[in-house]
């Protein structure tokens, strides 16, 4: 049974309090020499007391911990993102608790009611639907911060950040087009995804009407590699509407991330398609799992360590002052260059032609 409080104070001829001001420097102080303090810290030693930091975290009304929502720790993104906050917080003394919802939103209720049973000093959701879970709570004081989807339904009291979704898009059709490609097909996320609508809408800007049939150029997986396999072999296999309707195959694709990337590489082998020879692959994330691809990746880095550290600075912020005003803060992918897209990876930089602020 654990050795509480007042067994020490007995074991050392003094008052409970004392050993808490001495366990925890104060309120008021025990000097390090004198014979109370020497009496106090042998009784701990000897009885091997651990105070319940726990407790009193909760007595003070903080518990130094944050609450971190992420739909998928098989999505090399979402695994980036938790590990890089993880550290963040950590190095200013903060624990990270990290809860999976697989997008279900049975269980982002779940998570989000155990993080404020717990009483975490802030939050951090990553999808879409973790947002409205929030929101299906009812009024909370903890301060919380939306990173990545912030989704169609933007809540006032929440702060958010996010990457220019259309500019990444734009981004890396542009490259495709460098190395000539004039039909760039799309494997896009779920279409009820406020990001993957901006994802295509920017592949879509950049094209600039190139293709009258756009909607035959387009096919939705999930975020995952199965998605990505699912939906390329849906817009380049026998079966795709485009072959239906007569007109020619793309000869590269635009995927709206790397997970799906993944399974989009394995479907271009099952339908004997060579990357980049015929066809070439650009995606979006960066990750580094995408560096070991078979060809490597070409992708949009979203900066993750800066995301990492000003979410850290945001949600510290509020926690500390309530009354400051939510954040709402952008960042800008840049593009990382392998070999899927038809680049020799060892080459630095990227090909010239490719305005300087998008190197």
């Amino acid at each position: 049974m654990a050795v509480t409080r007042a067994q020490v104070a007995a074991h050392a001829g003094v008052s409970p309090a004392v050993v808490s001001y001495v366990v925890n420097g104060g309120p008021r102080p025990v000097s390090a020499r004198t014979r109370t303090r020497l009496r106090v810290e042998a009784a701990i030693a000897e009885l091997d007391y651990r105070p319940n930091r726990i407790a009193a975290a909760l007595r003070a009304a903080t518990t130094h911990s944050i609450g971190l929502l992420t739909p998928s720790p098989t999505n090399p993104f979402f695994a980036e993102l938790s590990a890089t906050l993880m550290r963040e917080f950590s190095a200013r003394g903060k624990s990270l608790s990290v809860a999976v919802t697989d997008e279900d939103s049975d269980l982002e209720l779940l998570h989000l009611r155990s993080f404020l049973d717990r009483q975490v000093d802030g939050v951090i959701l990553t999808s879409a639907g973790s947002v409205v879970a929030m929101e299906e709570l009812g009024p909370h004081s903890v301060p919380v911060l939306v990173v990545d989807r912030v989704g169609t339904m933007e809540v006032p009291a929440f702060s958010r950040l996010h990457v220019e979704n259309t500019h990444g898009a734009r981004l890396a059709t542009e490259h495709l087009q460098q190395h000539g490609h004039e039909i760039i097909g799309c494997i896009a996320g779920p279409p009820t995804e406020k990001l993957v609508a901006e994802r295509i809408q920017g592949w879509r800007q950049q094209q600039d009407g190139r293709d009258d049939d756009f909607d035959s150029l387009v096919e939705h997986g999930d975020f995952s590699a199965a998605g990505g396999h699912g939906a390329a072999h849906a817009l380049l296999g026998p079966g795709s509407r485009r072959r239906a309707s007569g007109r020619p195959a793309p000869t590269a694709l635009f995927v709206t991330s790397d997970v799906q990337a993944f399974g989009v590489l394995l479907a271009c082998q099952e339908l004997g398609l060579r990357v980049p020879q015929d066809v070439a692959i650009v995606s979006f994330d960066g990750t580094e799992l995408a560096r070991f691809a078979n060809p490597p990746l070409t992708s949009v880095r979203q900066p993750i360590e800066e995301i990492a550290r000003v979410a850290t600075e945001v949600l510290l912020a509020r926690i500390a002052d309530p009354a400051l005003e939510p954040a709402h803060q952008t960042f800008k992918g840049t593009l990382v260059i392998g070999r899927s897209c038809g680049c020799d990876d060892r080459a630095e930089p990227a090909p010239d032609g490719l305005p300087a602020e998008h190197r």
